[in-house]
């Protein structure tokens, strides 16, 4: 049976920190990597500290990949600073304790919107691909409005459930089409890239022996 003690180490955070990160609205890959981020340098008594992709891995259960995905998210919407070290081999990571500047859906925000009944789990593959789509978007247009993943997954879920669609596949659709000059500008949410999505796939794969591929 798990019995912890503070006497075996504990990460010193104010409360209203932790009041705030509960009031923010982002993804359960988000979190995990925030609380992450937090245990290696508050938990240390340290403001940053270099934290590998591998490190970062290992401890999440997510892949190096998607670490650095999610970190980009975090760096986007305020709540982490990344900083080149040793001459921009390393990076250091430092959370930003600053909440009133963060990105995130505040309580006041809730009177003045609707919110969609969380459906889709934050670590579903309809969430992740919502995410991955918005963030590539973001990375070229920083003023893009954040979208409501909710719906975004529900287009996303349709092209899995009913359109037949492969996980894997999608991934490389949506990081290809934003990488083209000319699909980029085009496509701007989930529910557009199934509009587009098989013109999108003839587009990005090659054709040979009735075999597509990236």
């Amino acid at each position: 049976m798990a019995n912890p003690q503070i006497e075996n180490g504990f990460t010193r955070i104010a409360n209203v920190l932790l009041e705030a990160l509960i009031k923010a609205e982002m993804s359960g890959h988000c979190f995990r990597l925030t609380l992450l981020i937090l245990r290696k340098t508050y938990g240390f008594n340290k403001r940053e500290d270099t934290i590998s992709l591998t490190q970062m891995a290992k401890i999440s259960g997510m892949s190096k990949s998607r670490c650095s995905q999610i970190i980009n998210i975090l760096e986007d919407i305020k709540i982490v600073t990344v900083s080149e070290y040793c001459n921009g081999l390393t990076k250091k990571y430092r959370f930003n304790k600053d909440y009133e500047v963060w990105k995130t859906v505040s309580e006041n925000c809730y009177h003045n919107i609707n919110i969609t009944k969380e459906i889709f789990s934050p670590t579903s593959n309809e969430v992740r691909l919502s995410e991955l789509l918005f963030f590539l978007i973001r990375h070229r247009y920083p003023n893009f409005k954040q979208p409501n993943l909710q719906k975004w997954a529900s287009h996303i879920d349709k092209m899995l459930r009913l359109d037949k669609r492969p996980v894997d596949e999608v991934e490389k659709v949506i990081t290809w089409c934003q990488a083209d000059s000319f699909w980029q500008a085009n496509i701007l949410s989930t529910q557009k890239l199934r509009e587009k999505y098989d013109q999108l796939y003839l587009k990005a794969g090659k054709l040979t022996n009735q075999t597509r591929y990236f």
